[in-house]
Formats: structure tokens, sequence, C-alpha cells
């Protein structure tokens, strides 16, 4: 196995363990915390099909879907458009998440704006992520 596979099955690996801290933050209450770790699943899952590409991602920022858009140019499919939707929703989130913020010149704690239906759609989301990549990953021998 090459480096970039190598990268590749660490990435793919590092979202399920993102998938699991989700899942149990959302067992707890911790709405935003389980938001948090779906969209870090996502993230990671995302990287992972790069690297499959051979392409070395880091420090992307908000340009995460362009490069994948970019790598997967040639090869896309109908579950790649859901994959690309599903970063999307997150860009709102990741931040709103983590840190205090102004909406409509009011200021929201995470706890204040993450219900559990938010983070319960986040955590699906981040399945369905991941259930795809895997399916890409396996087939491409990585995993």
């Amino acid at each position: 196995m090459g480096l970039y596979e190598e990268f590749a099955r660490k990435y793919y690996l590092e979202a399920k363990k993102d998938l699991m801290r989700s899942r149990r933050a959302l067992g707890e209450g911790d709405y935003p915390e389980a938001v948090f770790h779906a969209q870090q699943c996502v993230e990671k899952a995302v990287k992972a099909l790069i690297e499959a590409k051979k392409e070395y991602v880091y420090n992307h920022g908000p340009r995460l879907s362009s490069i994948f858009i970019r790598v997967y140019s040639d090869e896309w499919c109908s579950e790649l458009d859901k994959v690309v939707d599903i970063v999307e929703w997150f860009t709102e989130y990741y931040t709103r998440s983590r840190y205090p913020f102004i909406l409509r010149s009011k200021v929201y704690s995470p706890d204040e704006f993450i219900d559990r239906e938010l983070a319960q759609e986040a955590l699906d989301k981040a399945c369905e992520v991941l259930g795809i990549v895997e399916k890409i990953l396996r087939r491409k021998g990585i995993i």
C-alpha cells in the first residue's frame, strides 16, 4: 500500500472514531458536541477520498468541497453530489457548534442553538457520507 492509500485508510479510521464520538455525545445530550464530531467525521471521510486520488490535503479551510470536486471530476456520480451537499450543510454548523455567535442582533451559545433534532440530523448525514466513502474505498482496495 502506498503513502496516499495509507493516508486515506487512516483518515477513514479517524472518521469512524468521530462518528462514534458523535453518537456518544448525542446519547449524553451534548448536542453541540454531537454536531462537531459529525462534522469532523464528514471532513475526514472526504479527505480519505481525496487522498485515495493521490492528493495531499491540509489547511483546506472552506475549499474542501472545491478540492473534492476537482479531484473526482473524472469519476463523478450522483453519490458524490450527496457528499458535497452534506459538506456544504456542515459549513454553517461547524462554528456554531463550537463558539458563541450573533444572529439577528442576539448572542447565542452553541447549547442555545443546537438541539437534539439538529444533532440527530448531523449524525445521520455523517453516517450517510461515511457509508459512501467506505464503499468507494473498498472498491479501490484501500480498506
